[in-house]
């Protein structure tokens, strides 16, 4: 499978289109704002001489800069808006003006450290800033023709690859992201040294002695993470064995997805690295991931800690770090052709990223838990502020994830509304997804040879069905796709439809939180239960899994499809005391709603469930 070019894809259904438009209209100038208030831009404008002052912020702070340049080239390349073109402009030209002869850049280490540069490989995200600066400078090359910030990243990563190597310096980043901005930079330039520089920092990983380590015996590391028992682990950075043998994803979890990802690119030359990256990824799917497709149940570390361990309010499931699943779940997808992957894609795009974002467009989740007592409230910006342009740069390219040219058609992977121009022809996709089920596909230009269409077939849907209107084509399923293969005229239309019918699912019972409940569920879509849509806290709903379940609309949250049902609710009432003796609690039959919940917290603060004791 080959990826489309952005440019090439232009976004139409209304959930998708909306959420565009909302992103370069009001969420990245905002971002913007956010970065200058908080001295990201003027860090900058001082280590460039135009301004006096020190460096403000945390060290890696450079790297939300590059991510917002990045997320805003993507936005302007299918929604013109002036403000944001200016802002963008702004940006580069100080970045431009910040870098070094020698192609260095990181103004934490300019502003009175430079002697410093490269001395605490394990923390300091030197290699983690100029891999995000070269995503920038590649999404601005490819999305709106423009080289300038390119020019940047270039300088940059060859002074990473005048300064480590095989025959030079040993050195890999603490936090895994250049290795995947290195293979983005090799495929843009057609420059092989870029991907064997990847390719050599992936396979050094996780050998003794450890550049890292080294670090660690030399009195410079203070990060306990990296320690188990007082000594180097490395697992926190992914530097704990060889990437053959990790199959099992333990650490951080951005850390180690980012990683997987670059890894599973690099399996296309060399096939020893798949199999253990795909053992991960079935573990990390079956015994580690929410039902929302977060992963990384703990604060401590921003990741893993053992199979099954899955607890829901204390869930931190960060929004990059289901953001770095989409992106290693896209390399095994386009690897391999295996539909399980686009599965969870969709699971994390619909709900644990798109969760981190209000529906405005203006606020932000860092952690995603499944239950709330109503603490829990996004926020304008964070201290630590990956994550609001990493979903800002997401949402500007969903289309990549929904559609890839393959060698004898085209594959559509989630049903977006969308307008693609393909090498041999254009596609168009008619869609009111994720709350409708029926979708159109037309192949708008004339050919002269039969091309697959291949529809991927959810793991949800137990019913799906295709129509060609005049004609009776029988599918080819392969893969977890259903392939129709025919000379198609531009008047045809393919008209799938997949039954988006609610459904209660249940839990592993190693999930201790779980034992006893049930989520609710309508295709892609998570649903939770929120106290403005009970009448009571959700402690206190046990809903009846029997009961019929229709759609419904909610006050507050126009145009989403929520989902009413009966269930038995407790009656306040209860003594003034922790204990009473059985019987005491009184319930009744009452009829509850749900809502989707990437959609939760957005009428305030309000407890939330996502998982519900069944009746």
């Amino acid at each position: 499978m080959r990826r489309v070019p952005l440019p090439n894809i232009e976004v139409t259904d209304p959930f998708w289109s909306t959420r565009q438009r909302i992103l370069a209209e009001i969420s990245l100038p905002l971002q913007f704002e956010h970065l200058e208030r908080t001295g990201r831009l003027a860090n900058f404008r001082r280590a460039s001489g135009i301004e006096p002052g020190n460096h403000d912020g945390l060290y890696f702070n450079d790297s939300d800069v590059y991510k917002w340049a990045e997320a805003a080239a993507l936005a302007l390349s299918h929604h013109a808006h002036p403000t944001l073109r200016d802002q963008l402009d702004q940006v580069v030209t100080l970045v431009e003006s910040t870098q070094l002869e020698d192609g260095y850049i990181n103004t934490y280490f300019q502003l009175g450290r430079l002697a410093e540069r490269w001395t605490e490989l394990y923390e300091k995200h030197e290699m983690y800033c100029i891999g995000h600066l070269i995503e920038a400078g590649v999404s601005m090359a490819e999305s709106l023709r423009e080289d300038r910030l390119l020019q940047v990243a270039i300088r940059a990563a060859d002074h990473v690859l005048a300064t480590f190597g095989p025959n030079l310096r040993p050195g890999y980043c603490g936090h895994p992201e250049l290795e995947l901005a290195l293979i983005r930079l090799s495929a843009r330039t057609g420059d092989a040294r870029y991907r064997d520089h990847a390719r050599w920092q992936v396979e050094s990983r996780g050998h003794r002695p450890s550049p890292l380590e080294a670090e660690f015996s030399a009195g410079n590391m203070r990060h306990s993470l990296f320690l188990k028992d007082g000594a180097y682990s490395g697992e926190y950075g992914q530097d704990h064995r060889p990437i053959r043998e990790q199959e099992d994803v333990v650490g951080h979890a951005v850390r180690a997805v980012y990683l997987f990802a670059a890894a599973t690119d690099l399996s296309r030359e060399d096939e020893t690295l798949l199999p253990s990256l795909r053992t991960a990824w079935h573990r990390l799917v079956t015994r580690r991931m929410y039902v929302t497709g977060g992963i990384g149940p703990s604060a401590a570390n921003e990741g893993f800690t053992r199979d099954f361990d899955l607890p829901n309010a204390s869930a931190y499931a960060e929004t990059c770090a289901s953001i770095g699943l989409m992106i290693w779940g896209r390399e095994l997808l386009e690897r391999t052709g295996e539909s399980d992957y686009a599965d969870v894609i969709e699971r994390a795009l619909y709900n644990g990223v798109l969760s981190g974002i209000s529906l405005d467009g203006r606020t932000y989740f860092y952690d995603n838990p499944l239950a709330s007592d109503g603490s829990h409230l996004r926020r304008e910006w964070f201290h630590c502020a990956c994550c609001p342009p990493n979903i800002a740069r997401t949402i500007a390219s969903v289309a990549q994830y929904a559609i890839s040219e393959t060698e004898a058609g085209v594959a559509i992977h989630l049903p977006i509304g969308l307008n693609a121009e393909l090498s041999w022809g254009q596609v168009q996709v008619e869609s009111n997804y994720p709350f409708q089920g029926k979708f159109q596909i037309r192949i708008a230009s004339r050919i002269e040879t039969a091309r697959e269409v291949a529809v991927r077939i959810p793991d949800w849907a137990d019913e799906i069905g295709f129509e060609i209107d005049g004609a009776e084509e029988a599918a080819e399923y392969r893969d977890g796709y259903a392939v129709i293969t025919r000379v198609w005229r531009p008047d045809d239309v393919l008209i799938v439809d997949l039954e988006l019918a609610p459904k209660w699912v249940e839990c592993h019972p190693h999930v201790t939180d779980n034992v006893g409940r049930i989520a609710l569920t309508r295709g892609p879509l998570i649903y939770a239960a929120e106290s403005p849509d009970l009448g009571t806290h959700p402690a206190a709903v046990s809903p009846i899994a029997e009961a019929e379940i229709v759609e419904t609309q909610i006050k507050g949250l126009p145009g989403l499809v929520a989902l009413q049902t009966e269930a038995i609710v407790t009656r306040d009432g209860f003594p003034d005391a922790l204990y009473a003796e059985l019987g005491t609690i009184e319930s009744a039959d009452q009829d509850v709603k749900f809502i989707p919940y990437f959609a939760w917290n957005n009428r305030g603060r309000h407890p939330m469930a996502v998982w519900m004791r069944r009746a």
